[in-house]
């Protein structure tokens, strides 16, 4: 069921995939929508109460007065607010991940658990893993100005076919995995998006202000060092976007995590190897304390 959710600081728009017991709150990466999680949240369905968030500016979620990641994470955290069992589990990919960081430091009375897929992390130099094409283009899209720019020539210039294939030709690893069913949601999204007069620049200034963030290390680093819910990291050792050697970083800081590569996948596993990503994450639920049903 799709429908929008008054919080204080603005209607988000959810996708509620049902279930019963503990909150599972999906959290889509930069420039994703709730689509994100279609092959794997109802399965994860038989774990808990799964929703799907859009944040504002992003899928159908209208913009905040500005995109700086903190108005994000202040959006995110109305929403757990309005949800009335207090065991929350969030679930965040790339972006989202980040973001379910900052709001697991700045209210852990409302996160009990964590789950960070592919999370936003500084770059580390040097490393060979790096996808040097990737870099550029990501550097243009934070950018001032010019991630606006090629942002809108970006939408403009592709049809909403194109704009799917182009963006799961990034994002994953084997495209040719990912659902059909979810590859046809992600059209017609992209056919909204296309109509939406603050698409052209959503991404462009969210990847500005996490940009920004990078650079005060320290406060990144307080973010991840004072995070006291329980948390798994799954990385794809394919990940183009975000580095393995990044995360494995983020991971020593944090060795109490627990910490899941899965071969053969890219940045977003949910969506080009949703049944290995379904089985990790159901068993880890299990053994923190959330029952997971056979899939």
């Amino acid at each position: 069921m799709s429908d929008y959710i008054p919080t204080r600081h603005g209607p988000i728009h959810q996708v509620d995939f049902g279930g019963s017991g503990p909150n599972l709150v999906l959290v889509h990466g930069l420039g994703g929508s709730t689509t994100n999680w279609n092959a794997v949240a109802p399965a994860l369905a038989e774990s808990g109460r799964v929703r799907a968030i859009d944040l504002p500016g992003f899928g159908l979620t209208p913009p905040r007065k500005n995109f700086h990641i903190e108005t994000h994470r202040d959006s995110i955290i109305g929403y757990l607010e309005t949800l009335e069992s207090p065991d929350i589990t969030l679930i965040g990919n790339s972006t989202g991940g980040l973001l379910s960081e900052m709001v697991a430091a700045a209210r852990p009375d409302l996160v009990d658990r964590l789950v960070l897929v592919s999370p936003a992390t500084p770059p580390r130099f040097p490393d060979p893993h790096l996808d040097w094409p990737t870099v550029i283009r990501l550097a243009i899209q934070a950018t001032p100005v010019l991630g606006e720019l090629y942002g809108r020539y970006f939408l403009r210039s592709n049809t909403p076919e194109q704009l799917v294939r182009k963006s799961l030709l990034m994002i994953t690893h084997k495209p040719g995995r990912v659902p059909m069913d979810l590859i046809a949601d992600s059209r017609d999204m992209a056919r909204i998006r296309k109509q939406l007069p603050w698409a052209e620049h959503a991404t462009a200034r969210t990847a500005t202000s996490i940009a920004r963030l990078y650079l005060r290390r320290s406060s990144y680093l307080e973010i991840v060092r004072s995070i006291a819910a329980k948390t798994l990291v799954i990385q794809g050792n394919s990940d183009h976007i975000v580095s393995p050697t990044a995360v494995a970083w983020l991971c020593s800081l944090r060795p109490d995590w627990d910490h899941v590569t899965l071969g053969d996948t890219g940045h977003t596993p949910q969506m080009d190897a949703p049944l290995r990503f379904i089985a990790v994450v159901n068993d880890w639920l299990a053994r923190t304390g959330v029952p997971a049903s056979a899939v």
